[in-house]
């Protein structure tokens, strides 16, 4: 599954990671900007999976079967049109479409990429994973850049979109506390356990810059741990 995970990678760091707040609203207002965000994503999966052993024909090997045989480069072209078609439809229904942009249609957009990767990328029936550290790097992308937005939403949900504008502020901040409870958690032996002492010191003497609320702390905190677990079992 070495090509699934590096075109996993691909897609977190060009959705979270490279899309600033400049790549977003050239998304939000032209077609010009959702062709470059797309392109990125182009640009990154061909660097990371040209030279992978079967980049030659993506769906040789899929769990469903043998859907069909394709070089490479014309699956990463197919996923590219899709992205670019997904985001753009994502940015028309909700500025022109009526629809709402809320939780359920962010996982919903984000679920219409994954599935479509795992579509034409080759995958193993065993679901093994060969090359922990990219899994890893994207464990550490949905611990900083993707929680940030998914607790944005999150609090949008709780609280309505009252102050929606500010609600990403300091959020540097709440990315490294949780990049921190997340490396706690790849430590060897028991020192993850470490993790205890960071949050007692975080809520006894740290005091933050920013009046964060109550649901970011706890949803960082839960998401830090829940994806530092997962890195956890991975690694050991």
């Amino acid at each position: 599954m070495t090509i699934f995970w590096r075109l996993i990678l691909a897609h977190f760091l060009t959705d979270f990671t490279l899309q600033t707040n400049t790549v977003a609203k050239w998304k939000r207002e032209s077609a010009l900007g959702v062709l470059a965000h797309s392109g990125i994503f182009l640009l990154l999966s061909f660097v990371f999976c040209a030279f992978t052993e079967n980049f030659s024909g993506f769906t040789g090997e899929h769990l469903f079967g043998t859907w069909w045989k394709l070089p490479g480069w014309a699956c990463l072209a197919l996923i590219f049109i899709i992205h670019f078609g997904e985001d753009y439809y994502r940015i028309w229904s909700i500025k022109e479409g009526g629809s709402s942009d809320n939780l359920m249609f962010f996982l919903w957009d984000q679920f219409i990429h994954i599935i479509i990767i795992f579509l034409f990328a080759p995958i193993d029936t065993n679901f093994s994973i060969p090359e922990k550290w990219v899994v890893i790097a994207v464990m550490l992308i949905l611990v900083t850049h993707f929680s940030s937005i998914f607790i944005y939403y999150i609090e949008q949900t709780v609280y309505g979109n009252e102050h929606i504008g500010t609600r990403l502020k300091g959020k540097y901040h709440m990315m490294a506390e949780r990049a921190v409870i997340f490396g706690c958690f790849l430590l060897p032996g028991r020192m993850w356990l470490a993790v205890i002492a960071i949050l007692a010191i975080r809520f006894s003497f740290y005091k933050p810059p920013f009046d964060f609320s109550k649901v970011n702390v706890i949803s960082g905190i839960l998401l830090s741990a829940l994806f530092g677990l997962l890195s956890r079992m991975i690694l050991y």
